[in-house]
């Protein structure tokens, strides 16, 4: 967890975040940057579990209850992990998403 100390900005800095988020003050401004990168890393996460299921032509969880029991070749496997954080990161980042708030 974050600690609640009061950060100091400098006003250069606070200026720039204003003038590039377009928002009114400094904490609207940071929560428009973790938001939109947020929304960046969801759609990395996105793209490659897109791309898993069309390797696959199946669904995550499919595709965990079809291998699961099997001994999977290295490719298999690896991307059965990376499949796995992909979906896990984009669970996360929804949770994320609607802290921000």
């Amino acid at each position: 967890m974050a600690s609640s100390k009061n950060v100091v900005l400098s006003e250069n800095l606070q200026k720039e975040l204003i003038n590039i988020t377009k928002k009114e003050d400094v904490v609207g401004a940071i929560k428009e940057l973790l938001h939109r990168e947020l929304l960046r890393k969801k759609n990395k996460y996105t793209f490659m579990v897109k791309n898993f299921e069309k390797k696959y032509h199946m669904k995550f969880e499919e595709f965990e209850w079809k291998y699961k029991d099997q001994k999977m070749e290295y490719e298999t496997e690896k991307d059965y992990f990376d499949w796995d954080m992909a979906v896990t990161a984009l669970e996360d980042i929804e949770e994320e998403l609607r802290g921000i708030v």
